[in-house]
């Protein structure tokens, strides 16, 4: 699915932008999408809808977690295994919203003590793509090309400070590069490198769709934690697709193996409720 010129971008840019959904499909996911925030809070004008836990679940999109054109180029980023989900959330905001996060690379549900250097390097292997799929045209996603394969340079140490997790709202960087996709194209995106979603004051609806994958071939990082596993019940599994439903429990079985990560996903969860209206 990919060819060497797009594995090399990703690799060394940390970032890939592929076409994904037909313009039928984006109308289909957009009436979806719609049909569901009117059935949940009509006067809702941002939130992050993590779409895959009981009571927050959109039936009707949870099937793209598993779809090959995604999942497919996940794999070749990773260098293949099992793709397992860990991440699924709706990001959906009205024009006139104001979204402003800092740059950040992904440390907020990591400790100081257990952030490596050697993460940010030319050779280390980050197990974890980061994939957002807008539904509207969307340029909310900024990133730094390469960041996750250096230290931070002048410009990043000035605006962080001794914060490396995340630096002021509106801090200037000039290396941050705009990513505008296409409604229906995919942002495969490396979350080390630094980052934010930043649009300002909304000049017109925003609809992106967010996932994290992990490869079974290679360790988790502390990344493979977004997903609440304990909300998985057999119950709740057994109401969903049949396709879903196989997705979260290769999810549950590969972190059944790693149940540290549960204390990394207390912290994330922590970082987007001050991040973002959570529903």
């Amino acid at each position: 699915m990919l060819t060497d010129t797009e594995k090399r971008q990703f690799r060394e840019q940390g970032y890939l932008v592929k076409p994904v959904l037909a313009a039928d499909e984006v109308a289909q996911r957009i009436a979806q999408v719609e049909a569901a925030v009117r059935e949940r809070d009509a006067g809702a004008r941002m939130f992050n809808l993590q779409f895959l836990q009981p009571g927050k679940d959109v039936r009707a999109i949870q099937n793209l977690i598993c779809d090959a054109r995604i999942t497919g180029v996940v794999g070749e980023l990773l260098g293949g295994g099992d793709i397992v989900i860990d991440g699924a959330s709706l990001f959906y905001g009205d024009a006139g919203v104001d979204y402003r996060q800092g740059w950040h690379p992904d440390l907020m549900q990591i400790p100081d003590d257990e952030i490596d250097p050697a993460w940010f390097s030319e050779t280390h292997f980050h197990n974890y793509v980061q994939v957002n799929l807008p539904l509207c045209d969307d340029g909310c996603l900024w990133i730094v090309p390469g960041s996750h394969r250096r230290a931070f340079d002048a410009d990043e140490r000035a605006i962080f400070g001794v914060d490396v997790r995340i630096a002021p709202v509106d801090a200037p960087l000039a290396a941050g590069r705009q990513i505008v996709a296409p409604p229906g194209h995919a942002v495969f995106y490396n979350n080390y490198a630094i980052h934010r979603g930043y649009g300002g004051v909304l000049a017109h609806k925003r609809v992106t769709l967010h996932f994290g994958f992990h490869s079974t071939l290679h360790a988790p990082t502390p990344h493979f934690a977004v997903l609440d596993r304990h909300e998985y019940t057999p119950a709740y599994l057994a109401t969903l697709d049949t396709d879903v439903r196989a997705a979260l429990e290769k999810h549950l079985a590969e972190r059944a193996k790693h149940p540290q990560m549960d204390v990394y996903h207390a912290h994330h969860q922590a970082f987007i409720r001050k991040e973002f209206t959570t529903r």
